[in-house]
């Protein structure tokens, strides 16, 4: 446990106590595990990515000092993979909970009742979507001596919406005003359903688009580059030094290299670039590690494959 405590005050110092608590509320919301056993597990983890890596690092003979440092990094990859697919979890949850936001306040016009807030909260707790488990927390929460705002408001810091945020708000303004909530919930819900027709036609727009560039990125543009590189490779270069024409063999073999050193740059950089594009299209940046993930490892791949139909 002295290990768990070193990387828990290590990664407060690197990014801050704020941060560690918004992972620590990510966590409780995924109902994953707490964060002393996450990181446990990535120990855990690295520690057999560590071992594996240097075996097979120290059998190709790299040098000790480049064993080193690749060593670390394998230490590190579980942290940070573990890391993505939580905070990727999270979003996928709390994009769900924004697109029911509207249903919610309709089911919620029908028995909002303006004198007990807390009677609302029961029955929210017991509706069939995703909200019944954050408002089952919140009644915990009372019932452990909570206020019914402090309980609202801490709901609202572990989804960290700004969609849930107004929709809590709204809840909030109703019982400390004592406003007759029916119409406002259900005109509420108009804006929000409106708003996710707009936010619909949109992605149906840019559908074609995303699979365009992912297919281009992954497949398309990889395969063209390797097949026309597989084509040179097989030219006989011997032939044309004969008739004495253009550079040395050695001297086309050095420049055909480099080459594809650059192509293999280029697709690289390609890789990249789409998955950022894809995943600002999604609005949302995260999305651009598993992008870079699978778009990248996918493209060399086809780049190498086509090299080899010629």
């Amino acid at each position: 446990m002295d290990a768990v405590e070193f990387f828990v005050n290590f990664f407060q110092t690197l990014f801050g106590k704020e941060k560690l608590n918004g992972f620590k509320n990510k966590l409780l919301l995924n109902e994953a595990c707490d964060l002393t056993r996450f990181i446990l597990i990535c120990i855990v983890s690295g520690l057999a990515f560590l071992i594996v890596g240097m075996v097979v690092l120290f059998y190709f003979g790299l040098d000790i000092d480049r064993v080193i440092i690749l060593g670390v990094i394998l230490f590190f990859l579980p942290f940070f993979l573990f890391y993505l697919g939580q905070d990727i979890l999270f979003e996928k949850r709390k994009k769900r909970k924004e697109n029911l936001l509207a249903e919610l306040l309709l089911e919620a016009s029908v028995f909002y009742d303006e004198n007990s807030l807390l009677k609302n909260i029961k029955k929210m707790s017991q509706i069939d979507l995703p909200f019944n488990k954050d408002f089952d927390r919140v009644l915990r929460e009372i019932n452990n001596g909570s206020s019914i705002t402090d309980a609202l408001n801490h709901m609202k810091i572990l989804n960290q919406s700004k969609s849930i945020d107004r929709v809590i708000d709204l809840f909030l303004h109703g019982y400390e005003s004592g406003l007759k909530m029916e119409m406002l919930l259900k005109e509420t819900a108009q804006d929000l359903l409106e708003n996710n027709s707009i936010l619909k036609e949109r992605q149906a727009v840019m559908l074609v688009t995303k699979y365009t560039l992912f297919l281009a990125s992954g497949l398309i543009v990889p395969s063209i580059i390797g097949l026309i590189i597989g084509l040179v490779n097989g030219l006989n270069f011997g032939l044309v030094s004969n008739l004495e024409i253009g550079l040395s063999i050695e001297a086309r073999k050095e420049l055909f290299e480099l080459a594809v050193l650059g192509a293999g740059i280029y697709i690289f950089e390609f890789g990249l670039m789409s998955s950022f594009f894809l995943a600002l299209q999604e609005n949302n940046k995260k999305q651009f590690w598993i992008y870079a993930l699978l778009l990248v490892p996918v493209s060399f791949t086809c780049f190498f494959l086509a090299q080899t139909f010629i």
